[in-house]
């Protein structure tokens, strides 16, 4: 990640960053660079091929609005005005008084939609880059994007620049093979759940789909489908997968603890304990890979 110029900046001069301030000037920062990249479906007539970019909008617009339980009628004016720019800068924007995990969520949802789009790539993997540059420079928000080379940039949480590397090296990583498109699917679900978390429960949630990824991971390198994170310290798996006997112990402790949690008989959990055992899911599938290749 870059350096944080920003907070450096306010540190300078005895200043602290607010963070509802800083969201809201975030919404409002996005809504602008959504509408200016994505320019050909946000302002079609002022491009070449205008007729084929309407109908882009029209599709990316039909979606939006029924993923995010939208009335279509109300951004189908009457006018000539574009009605994905109407939305955007009602729904996905500063104009939107929801939280901000909401707002997160709806600006992921016009991603995966607009990422759908061939016409559009270009822009919308410009439009990521520009987000990503932003959300390094205001680390008080506590997210980042993950642009990926055949999927749709996903936004992720992030506590410090060492989580937000790790989490984009292990993803990198699982992104290589096709062998661990189930290993990344629930490592990113598991993700996206810590990201929106407010309660205990939602903690659970994220450590379950780490806990499957790990499943998913020991799946692929031992290329049997009985074999799973529970087999981790058996001498087959862990010889396996390149655990030497103080590795294998700690990730045998890893699973029991997780294990608990799963089954509900540790309910002493919070945030922290979601943050370390993420880190240390990543740390391994990391390790896995890597040996592997």
């Amino acid at each position: 990640m870059s350096e944080n110029l920003n907070q450096n900046l306010y540190s300078r001069f005895g200043l602290q960053q607010d963070l509802s301030r800083v969201q809201g000037g975030c919404k409002k920062y996005f809504k602008g660079l959504i509408v200016n990249i994505l320019g050909p479906i946000t302002r079609p007539d002022a491009y070449q091929e205008s007729d084929k970019l309407w109908d882009i909008q029209s599709v990316v617009l039909d979606e939006v609005c029924r993923q995010l339980f939208l009335d279509i009628d109300d951004w189908y004016g009457t006018d000539s005005g574009s009605g994905l720019k109407r939305l955007v800068e009602d729904e996905i924007s500063d104009e939107f008084p929801g939280a901000f995990t909401e707002y997160l969520f709806r600006l992921q949802i016009f991603i995966n939609i607009a990422y759908e789009q061939d016409f559009i790539r270009q822009e919308l993997n410009e439009l990521a880059k520009e987000i990503e540059k932003y959300l390094n420079d205001y680390p008080i928000l506590g997210v980042t994007i993950k642009i990926y080379k055949s999927k749709a940039p996903q936004i992720l949480p992030v506590t410090s620049k060492k989580f937000g590397q790790d989490i984009k090296n292990t993803l990198g990583l699982l992104e290589l093979d096709k062998k661990y498109e189930h290993v990344l699917k629930n490592f990113e679900s598991g993700l996206k759940e810590f990201l929106t978390s407010k309660t205990q429960a939602n903690y659970k949630d994220a450590i379950e789909d780490m806990y499957t990824a790990c499943d998913e991971l020991v799946k692929a390198i031992a290329g049997n489908k009985n074999k799973g994170f529970g087999h981790i310290s058996d001498k087959d798996v862990s010889s396996l997968v390149g655990l030497n006997g103080h590795q294998k112990e700690m990730y045998k402790n890893l699973r029991i603890w997780m294990d608990e949690i799963k089954h509900g008989t540790n309910k002493n959990f919070d945030k922290n304990d979601a943050e370390m055992i993420i880190s240390q899911i990543g740390s391994l599938i990391r390790f896995i890979i890597l040996k592997k290749t």
